[in-house]
């Protein structure tokens, strides 16, 4: 997985980051929700305090799921908390834990790498 959309609050109102935005942005605080049932798209959400950032992964996060072909919320896969770079709560995109950042994808690509001869991963 990774994250697809971007997302910044200006004035109230959600903003999409597109990719000229994105290369000049920067914020230490963001959430990163990982969307559950059949929907293919991760986004993160950046703040300017992390005040603001604690109250969007505890509660705000519910009013920017998608919808199914019901109407339905379809839910949270997971979700993450970062701090200055840091993963301090929940976990990230590709399912770690604080702490643990990249384990499960270097886990992953464990398994289309070879040995050289001198016993390092190539």
């Amino acid at each position: 997985m990774s994250i697809d959309r971007y997302y910044v609050q200006a004035e109230g109102v959600w903003k999409r980051l597109d990719e000229a935005d994105f290369s000049k942005f920067h914020a230490e605080f963001w959430v990163d929700l990982c969307h559950a049932a059949n929907v293919m798209v991760d986004e993160r959400y950046f703040f300017a305090d992390m005040g603001s950032a604690i109250e969007f992964y505890l509660e705000g996060w519910k009013q920017r799921q998608f919808l199914d072909d019901d109407d339905q919320a379809c839910g949270l896969d997971h979700h993450g908390l970062y701090s200055r770079g840091k993963l301090i709560h929940g976990q990230s995109v590709h399912g770690d834990v604080p702490g643990h950042e990249g384990e499960r994808l270097r886990e992953l690509l464990k398994a289309y790498t070879r040995p050289d001869e001198e016993g390092a991963e190539l």
